[in-house]
């Protein structure tokens, strides 16, 4: 009996360290960046509306001070803009470092970050690398959805915040269990009271269909046009989201930073009046 005591206590032991030491090595998702002041040139942009999409991809901003990387999503190592990034970096030496999104979990060293979190995951390895602070520079999901209560119901932005990832993956394919998929991203309707309310497929189901009657939500990607009101908080939220990017890049450059941000390909294009971008 002691010798199984013992043995167990082994396997225990041994569990934890594994456990402590993935914990101290994979990747964790950067912090927000919290805006001290904003920026007067947030309002020097592109909106959505006016957006056609026509401009060259990747679409790169370079200022004093800042490199702002408008990427093609890619979760390919040998997509050619990866490249790119690394001659960018190397030309800016950055001193800190932005991405779009939060980052999930990675195991360096046995997971590529580039095939599991795209060129934002290649831009964390950089920063990784040269030992410089990383920050994501968009809106919280919180901050994002008081700016939007005036203009759509709670139902609405739950239902919008949750989606989204899902309309985001297509680009890649399907997940094989839609449910699997978003059990992550429910909790997204805690943010307006919601998680009472949208907590199944089957509640996602119901409220979609008040909204979506003859459209199935596991075929929308956002890739394409978003149907009805999702379309329009999609054109506020960038919005609103691309006045964050101008106040961040502002205010690091103001306080002496050389920043480099990797964001979307259309964010980089919409905030370039606020650059003077001319490329």
């Amino acid at each position: 009996m002691k010798k199984a005591f013992k043995i167990i206590g082994w396997v225990i032991g041994i569990f934890l360290i594994g456990a402590g030491t993935i914990f101290l090595v994979a990747w964790k998702s950067p912090a927000f960046y919290k805006v001290q002041k904003r920026s007067p040139l947030e309002q020097a942009y592109v909106t959505f509306i006016r957006y056609s999409g026509e401009h060259p991809r990747p679409y790169i901003i370079e200022t004093q001070g800042a490199i702002i990387f408008g990427a093609e999503h890619t979760r390919n190592p040998q997509h050619r803009e990866i490249k790119m990034i690394e001659e960018k970096w190397k030309t800016l030496k950055p001193s800190i470092a932005l991405v779009e999104g939060r980052l999930g979990f990675l195991l360096p060293g046995l997971m590529d970050p580039v095939a599991n979190l795209g060129e934002g995951g290649k831009v964390k390895q950089l920063a990784e690398k040269d030992d410089i602070p990383i920050y994501n520079w968009d809106l919280s999901k919180e901050e994002l959805a008081i700016q939007l209560k005036s203009k759509f119901s709670n139902e609405q932005i739950a239902l919008a915040q949750i989606l989204q990832p899902y309309f985001s993956q297509l680009r890649f394919g399907k997940p094989s269990s839609e449910a699997d998929f978003l059990q992550p991203f429910f909790k997204r309707a805690a943010i307006v009271g919601l998680e009472d309310s949208i907590k199944s497929v089957q509640d996602i189901d119901k409220v979609w269909k008040k909204y979506f009657s003859t459209i199935d939500w596991r075929n929308v990607s956002d890739e394409t046009t978003l149907p009805g009101y999702l379309n329009d908080m999609l054109a506020v939220t960038n919005d609103l989201r691309n006045q964050q990017l101008i106040s961040v890049v502002n205010e690091l450059v103001s306080k002496g930073e050389r920043v480099f941000l990797i964001c979307g390909s259309s964010h980089a294009y919409c905030v370039g009046p606020a650059f003077k971008a001319d490329k």
